[in-house]
């Protein structure tokens, strides 16, 4: 019996039994040993990485560290950011708040004192303190971002700005507080004051004329709004500065000297346009810082001959009914006070061959002011102080007076005698120039006090300080002229109310006009009437009631009154005018409308020099015209 073969386990010997060089069968082919191989999900968050991956999972590692300490300090650089900013905010919030408040609070008599120069200098403060937060280092990468580099230079540069114009404001403050607090006497000395004060007026203009208020456009919104607020009231206050020394420099001219002006003595009893009817002429005389008033002429011994003095185009085709050229009462027809001043100008030459440099114009009010800064003064028998002036020159002084008693010509209107004493009364004391700046500041605001010069550089001066009665193409306007020859203005109340709405994609604008004739029975004829020749009874206002409203509006249009006298071009503006009669105890409405162009717009109410002021009413907001006020729709 024979065995089978036993095949050889060694390594690489053939296996038996098959018989030398034979093979096994296909279906009982070992396959090669191999390493055994293990698939390892790509997502099996337990395998092990292959050793070969180690540097790549390190360098991920790495990334992940820095883009994490990135972040880190991102966020750091984003809550610094946002801290400085903060702060940088509230610095500049407190300065703005230290500025309104000194804006809203600041008269005339408050502009040298310490505490205006207290709050400039906090407000400078705060803002150059918002400065040098929005300065530091860290907010610095924020200039190469885009878009955002550009609000933020835009509110750095505003916070230096704004530290630059409180500063100026300090300085200015403090250099005219010295001049205004030393003492003045008369003469020279008060010349060498307003030098003073021209020469810091014109460079603190020229040093805000020099600020850089920084990148305005690509601004937001917001910031872009308050960009534009910032520009314009810096532009404002350069502005006024640079008037101020203007007006100082001229009047340090005028009272130098020498210098003549006609001087118009104007009585709100009886109103013209804009001022008082001019009653008494005569003219005043400068020379080394000292004003002289001479005599006072009553207006109506002054009558010219028809044709003495030409009327120019535009007065003749709206006024030459009342012949402005030849009676002197009749001159404040329209409000444009430089077109009146220089008719009187030509008047006064014609009359009496005298050439002058000027024309100034004083009122009722205008001298009650300027008794609080010199006092009590006596003229003719009679003393008065700026309690008292008012009821003398408006009622009293013509109290037992008629038309019948024209003899007595000085007892009519004492306004030019009194005026003379307040101005020798300046002349013979140091007066508080603070106190006399804060008078004649509210004088010329509400018109009680308007100036006009031959010379234009003065003229300029005038303009630009609002002293010159000139109106512009924004000007809106509502006089009363009194045509009955009495002295019922104080007793003739005037309001007005202003309402608009869309007209397509213009506006219509709409005055109402209310007046109330309040005037008590038992008044003398002289102050109740009737003036000889006028159609009217006792206490009855005959009057013209003219509206101007702005040059850019289609002309107006007398919606409901007295019939209409007149509508046209007058200067810059349109006027409508139209009659109207009131009796004692009663009223009466004139309803003027006009339509501008465009949705949005504004205009400036110009004070009527009334006694008692007009009353205007717009939407909620009331306010009188003692002094210019701006409405906006």
């Amino acid at each position: 019996m024979t065995c089978p073969a036993v095949p050889d386990r060694r390594a690489g010997a053939e296996p038996t039994g098959y018989g030398q060089g034979a093979t096994a069968p296909a279906d009982l082919a070992v396959p090669a040993v191999t390493e055994p191989m293990t698939t390892v999900p790509d997502d099996d968050p337990t395998a092990e990485p292959a050793p070969e991956d180690a540097p790549h999972r390190r360098r991920r590692h790495r990334r992940r560290r820095i883009l994490l300490a990135l972040g880190a300090l991102i966020v750091l650089w984003l809550v610094a950011v946002a801290a400085t900013a903060l702060a940088a905010y509230s610095h500049d919030k407190s300065g703005l708040d230290q500025l309104q408040q000194l804006r809203s609070n600041l008269n005339p008599d408050q502009v040298s004192a310490p505490g205006t120069q207290r709050s400039l200098d906090a407000a400078h403060a705060q803002f150059a303190a918002a400065h040098r937060e929005l300065s530091q280092p860290w907010m610095v990468p924020l200039e190469v971002v885009p878009v955002v580099g550009r609000q933020y230079a835009a509110v750095r540069d505003l916070s230096s700005a704004a530290a630059t114009v409180a500063s100026t404001g300090s300085s200015f403050v403090s250099g005219a507080h010295a001049v205004l607090q030393s003492p003045h006497g008369a003469g020279p000395e008060r010349v060498a004051a307003l030098r003073q004060l021209a020469s810091l007026s014109g460079a603190a203009a020229a040093r805000l004329d020099a600020i850089d208020v920084g990148p305005s456009a690509g601004l937001v919104s917001v910031l872009a709004s308050k960009h534009n607020e910032f520009v314009s009231q810096l532009t404002d206050a350069e502005s006024r500065l640079a008037h101020a020394a203007a007006v100082s420099s001229a009047t340090a001219a005028i009272l130098k000297g020498p210098r003549t002006y006609l001087v118009l003595a104007s009585n709100n009893a009886e109103m013209r346009a804009g001022s008082g009817a001019f009653l008494e002429v005569g003219t005043a005389t400068t020379s080394d810082g000292t004003i002289h008033l001479g005599p006072m002429q009553p207006a109506g011994s002054l009558t010219l001959p028809a044709g003495a003095v030409p009327v120019p185009a535009e007065l003749a085709r709206n006024w030459g009914w009342l012949q402005p050229g030849r009676d002197w009462r009749n001159l404040g027809v329209t409000p444009q006070f430089d077109v009146t001043a220089s008719m009187a100008a030509a008047m006064w030459k014609a009359d009496t061959g005298q050439t002058v440099d000027g024309v100034l114009s004083l009122d009722v009010v205008g001298l009650k002011q300027l008794l609080q800064a010199t006092g009590p003064v006596t003229a003719a028998g009679v003393t008065v102080d700026a309690s008292t002036v008012e009821q003398y020159l408006l009622h009293d002084q013509y109290a037992g007076l008629s038309d019948s008693a024209t003899g007595d010509t000085g007892r009519r209107d004492r306004l030019g005698a009194l005026a003379s004493a307040v101005l020798h009364q300046l002349e013979g004391q140091s007066t508080d120039l603070t106190t006399l700046a804060k008078a004649m500041a509210s004088a010329t605001e509400g018109r009680h006090l308007l100036m006009w010069s031959a010379d234009p550089t003065a003229e300029a001066a005038w303009t630009g300080a609002g002293v010159a009665g000139a109106i512009t193409a924004k000007t809106v306007a509502v006089t009363v002229l009194n045509r009955g020859g009495n002295k019922l203005d104080p007793y003739l109340s005037t309001s007005v109310t202003v309402t608009t709405r869309p007209a397509g994609a213009d506006t219509e604008v709409t005055l109402h006009v209310h007046l109330a004739n309040s005037t008590p029975p038992g008044q003398s004829q002289y102050i109740a009437g009737p003036y000889p020749g006028v159609d009217a009874v006792a206490g009855e206002y005959v009057g013209l009631v003219a509206v101007n409203v702005p040059g850019r509006a289609r002309p107006p249009t007398l919606v409901s009154g007295g019939p209409l006298v007149t509508v046209g071009a007058e200067g810059p503006t349109w006027v409508v005018v139209s009659q109207v009669h009131v009796l004692a105890g009663s009223s009466d409405d004139t309803v003027v409308t006009f339509t501008v162009p465009g949705r949005h717009g504004s205009m400036t109410v110009m004070p009527s020099a009334r006694v008692p002021t007009e009353q205007w009413t717009v939407g909620s907001r009331h306010f009188d015209d003692a002094a210019p006020e701006t409405v906006s729709w």
